[in-house]
């Protein structure tokens, strides 16, 4: 797996948990004391968080670590994963 794969399925799993908790990106952000774009740009996989970042996060959303990185290791090795957005490939007509 790549790293742009990792940030993708990485900012996947926050959005899901930000959104699971019902917060906005503006409210997560007020909370973190970052700004908006800051946690839109990792929620899109634009970039990979720091743990100091990540850490911010799980007090931000009381995310328990240990489960949340379980996740996303389910998700990472998941070969069907709906998050890397795989199509299939279509056979040629003659």
């Amino acid at each position: 797996m790549n790293t742009k794969s990792f940030n993708y399925i990485l900012g996947r799993e926050i959005k899901r948990v930000r959104e699971e908790r019902d917060v906005t990106q503006e409210e997560l952000a007020s909370r973190m004391n970052v700004n908006a774009q800051n946690i839109s740009s990792y929620e899109r996989g634009e970039r990979c968080p720091s743990l100091f970042w990540m850490n911010r996060l799980y007090t931000a959303l009381d995310i328990d670590p240990a489960k949340f990185t379980d996740e996303l290791y389910q998700r990472l090795n998941d070969p069907i994963s709906p998050d890397l957005n795989i199509t299939r490939i279509k056979p040629v007509s003659k």
